[in-house]
């Protein structure tokens, strides 16, 4: 009977050390996979980060071109309303 459970043992810790294996190479190919996609992710968000700072700048400029256009103007505008009296 202890030769029996002996093969068993045996027999068992022989089949769990594939079984690990798998089980290992599996957990480290998903933990790849979840690394890939968070560099892709850090990626994009770079990318959203760097074209907000560049849509920014656009406003920035057309909201400063559209005041010195404002400024411009208005001594033009009072000049006109003076002619106009």
């Amino acid at each position: 009977m202890e030769v029996f459970i002996f093969v068993w043992g045996i027999i068992l810790i022989c089949a769990s050390i594939p079984i690990t294996a798998i089980v290992t190479y599996h957990l480290r190919k998903q933990s790849k996979f979840k690394l890939e996609a968070l560099k892709y992710e850090i990626e994009l968000e770079k990318q959203r980060k760097e074209s907000y700072i560049i849509e920014s700048e656009k406003l920035r400029l057309e909201i400063e071109q559209t005041r010195q256009h404002l400024t411009l103007d208005q001594p033009f505008a009072r000049t006109q309303n003076i002619i106009k009296e």
